[in-house]
């Protein structure tokens, strides 16, 4: 039976009728469209009534912590979302049950049961896109933590002192480092100029730019750090990226690796397997539609 899953990113909100690992029919809105959160909401429920005039459930991925009601708790990157009570206010727009989680755990949510999932029982997802999101899988079980934010790795740290401010209001976090603006940032600070997108700097890298294989590099020892504390903790069998930016993984995964291998505890944990998601883009929408079934 096909299913409606909606990702709301920092960019597009992506509703999709989902028939198991396949999106069959997608409806697009761009984010930016929206003054706030009631015009978000509006935009995602005409999206799923391009798809379908009575759906019977919706799972919804939003780029922020939400409790087990679907109240939001902070959407870094998307402000005025404090507090509001998603699930209800986006039932009441579509008139059917709506289940609200973390977009990254949602994509390891997919991963779990149609990706990398099926060969690792225990993996960390991380989505690489506008933000740094993370979701965690322990012994094929989806682990959301006591209160619902387990697998916030894009806000790990870096450097607390003097590191870059991050949307959530901290510094030196990873995703201050290796989301879409920290990385445009390096990009101009190590004298590339002003790319406006990571397609554009991925280009440029590609064509032979020191300064985008400098910004490549360094998110490469950013996520190296934070990888190897978690391998230090957890022993997991695989990191599997996705999102945008995961595009590019084979101009990050040089330096990630390298610096792996320095930094992490025992030469097994460095050996990781770092694995791209098998679903691509789609990740967020399937993940979402298997909410409702949970």
């Amino acid at each position: 039976m096909a299913r409606i899953g909606v990702d709301f990113g920092g960019t597009q909100i992506k509703a999709g009728l989902v028939d198991e690992r396949v999106v069959v029919r997608s409806a697009v809105r761009n984010t930016r469209d929206a003054a706030g959160p009631s015009d978000v909401l509006d935009l995602v429920a005409d999206a799923i009534r391009e798809l379908t005039s009575t759906p019977e459930s919706v799972g919804f991925a939003i780029p922020g912590e939400v409790d087990g009601n679907g109240r939001c708790w902070r959407l870094p990157n998307v402000p005025g979302f404090e507090g509001v009570a998603v699930a209800d206010e986006l039932s009441r727009r579509v008139g059917c049950r709506v289940v609200v989680e973390n977009d990254a755990t949602v994509a390891a949510l997919a991963e779990m049961v149609y990706g990398h999932g099926r060969q690792y029982a225990s993996f960390a997802m991380l989505t690489l896109g506008t933000g740094v999101g993370g979701g965690l899988v322990l012994n094929h079980q989806l682990w959301r933590g006591t209160h619902g934010f387990a697998g916030e790795l894009g806000h790990l740290p870096i450097d607390r002192q003097q590191g870059w401010p991050c949307a959530c209001g901290l510094l030196g976090c990873l995703e201050s480092y290796a989301g879409t603006k920290g990385l445009l940032a390096t990009y101009r600070e190590l004298g590339g100029g002003e790319a406006t997108t990571i397609l554009e700097l991925a280009n440029a890298t590609r064509a032979g730019s020191a300064a985008g294989r400098q910004t490549f590099e360094r998110m490469g020892w950013a996520l190296a750090v934070v990888i190897s504390g978690i391998q230090n903790v957890l022993d997991l069998d695989a990191f599997v990226f996705t999102g945008g930016v995961s595009a590019s993984f084979d101009l990050i995964e040089p330096a990630l690796r390298a610096t792996l291998g320095k930094v992490a505890f025992a030469p097994p944990l460095a050996a990781v397997p770092l694995l791209v998601s098998e679903l691509g883009a789609a990740a967020g929408q399937i993940g979402a539609a298997l909410l409702p079934t949970l």
